[in-house]
């Protein structure tokens, strides 16, 4: 039953890296080496297009009703369509943030997902939000999208931590009551796989490169936030609305605090620097084949101790906090790196 949709989107996405690469180089659809960029070749912005053909077909010839996931297709239509143009004209950080807000209120209002508990979480009774669900929701939506987007500094990263997710996101639809978000899991499982081997340059030249751009990132952003609010909301629920953080770990922990420090800064929220997780791990002498399985072990780590913390049945409260220390830690640590750079500099 899984195999044939498994194998199809596979080998669409395949086909399309394939036929996109040579035609992206022609039209200058590429990311070109700068000051925050760690690769000195220009290289073709594909692999989200070729994920989003590759998934978006073998929804359509798979024996679901399609009419629950129209509002998934269309959301997903308008951030590939608004990523390809930002990858090839750079539009504006407004103009962006606008089409993804549009998208989110699609979600909350068309496909009607919203985030109206966060659950038991201070052990005092559920956290209802009543008329502001659909406000926190859209911010939620929001930030899932460019998450994933702040993650994609280096090779590999943001598929990975992505992988990681979707994959801990299967095992809980297995036993879900809804089909098309545990085929949505499965086939961002299959095509995945594919971009990270042309992305990472497994056993292929690494002038073969390519990366998934906007476009790729806020699909799968989009695509993460539409299945983490699906799973863990309503009578139905899959998980408790506390293991969303667990599962999608790295990439909330680094907006978040990339944003706080950028507006702490005077900044814009939205200002790129050097200051992400990957970028200090590099600066404190680790390879980049390290710094991604560092942070990937920590992605894996984090969706396990989800996986089982509601497996088991561990209390809510005992989950956030746990999350909490987590986060400070975190802070802690970076805090300390910062010193230690500002006083050895490489």
């Amino acid at each position: 039953m899984f195999i044939f949709p498994v194998f199809i989107a596979s080998l669409i996405t395949f086909f399309a890296i394939m036929f996109l690469r040579p035609f992206a180089i022609r039209i200058n659809l590429t990311d070109k080496p700068g000051d925050r960029k760690l690769h000195v070749d220009s290289v073709p912005l594909v692999g989200g297009i070729a994920m989003y053909f590759g998934i978006t077909i073998s929804l359509l010839i798979l024996p679901i009703d399609l009419n629950d996931l129209k509002y998934f297709f269309l959301a997903s239509f308008i951030l590939v369509i608004v990523g390809v143009f930002d990858d090839h004209r750079d539009i504006s950080v407004s103009l962006r943030f606008l089409f993804q807000a549009l998208v989110a209120i699609i979600i909350v209002s068309g496909a009607e997902l919203s985030i109206s508990s966060f659950g038991n979480l201070l052990g005092q009774g559920e956290i209802l939000f009543y008329g502001w669900a659909y406000f926190i929701s859209v911010i939620a939506i929001i930030t899932g999208i460019n998450a994933v987007n702040m993650a994609d500094g280096i090779h590999g990263l943001a598929a990975g931590n992505s992988l990681i997710t979707f994959i801990a996101i299967v095992f809980f639809t297995f036993n879900s009551l809804s089909p098309q978000a545990l085929w949505i899991s499965i086939l961002f499982c299959s095509v995945l796989p594919v971009f990270l081997i042309y992305n990472l340059c497994l056993g292929i030249p690494s002038g073969k490169r390519i990366f998934m751009g906007d476009a790729g990132s806020m699909f799968i952003g989009m695509a993460i936030a539409w299945l983490l609010i699906d799973l863990s909301q309503g009578d139905s629920r899959a998980f408790n609305p506390v293991i969303a953080l667990w599962l999608f770990s790295a990439p909330i922990i680094d907006i978040i605090f990339a944003i706080s420090r950028r507006m702490y800064s005077g900044n814009s929220p939205f200002k790129a620097d050097r200051y992400h997780t990957h970028h200090l791990l590099l600066k404190l002498g680790f390879k980049e084949i390290e710094v991604l399985i560092i942070i990937m072990f920590f992605s894996f780590i984090m969706a396990l101790i989800g996986i089982m913390g509601e497996y088991y049945e561990v209390a809510e409260q005992a989950m956030f906090f746990g999350f909490i220390v987590v986060f400070l830690v975190y802070i802690f640590w970076y805090r300390r790196t910062i010193r230690k750079i500002e006083k050895n500099p490489r």
